[in-house]
């Protein structure tokens, strides 16, 4: 009966109810633009309650009642939880905006003048101060070639090499 209700609730709240924690970032090398286009697929409710840990204020990610402020929130939000490093050398990531779509917050950033990608190191410890079993999983994609990290609380980053 207790499931059946918590299920009610959530139909209505238009919020998945999901018994893991993950996200997923895709980062893609654009040879012709120069540039990693990175984004962050994260689940609503997940980055919700992480925003709100973080910033110590209420967030509503739904109805935001300032959205412009959301988006400014989340922006620097990843841009404390992740990091890069190319080739062996720290780069900055720009944080382009972010929209929603269905129970997901799709958030972009790319990283600018990037001749060429031998590696890349990833940090990413999105959700991982708000969830012990958070997994972020990090595509990476160099012309017709992927390789793939599963990053968690232990393990906060990884690398990935293409020479």
């Amino acid at each position: 009966m207790t499931y059946l209700f918590l299920l009610l609730i959530n139909y209505m709240s238009g919020m998945p109810l999901h018994a893991f924690h993950v996200s997923v970032c895709e980062i893609a090398f654009d040879e012709k633009q120069k540039q990693l286009e990175i984004t962050h697929r994260i689940f609503l409710d997940d980055l919700e309650i992480a925003l709100t840990d973080w910033s110590k204020e209420k967030v509503d990610v739904l109805n935001p009642h300032d959205p412009k402020k959301l988006d400014r929130m989340i922006g620097k939000y990843l841009v404390e939880r992740t990091s890069y490093q190319l080739n062996g050398k720290p780069v900055s990531a720009t944080y382009l905006g972010s929209e929603k779509e269905e129970s997901v917050m799709y958030c972009y950033q790319v990283i600018t003048n990037v001749k060429k990608v031998k590696s890349l190191k990833v940090t990413n410890k999105t959700l991982m101060e708000t969830y012990e079993d958070q997994s972020n999983i990090v595509h990476v994609i160099n012309g017709d070639r992927m390789k793939s990290l599963k990053l968690s609380k232990s393990e906060t980053w990884g690398e990935v090499d293409f020479d």
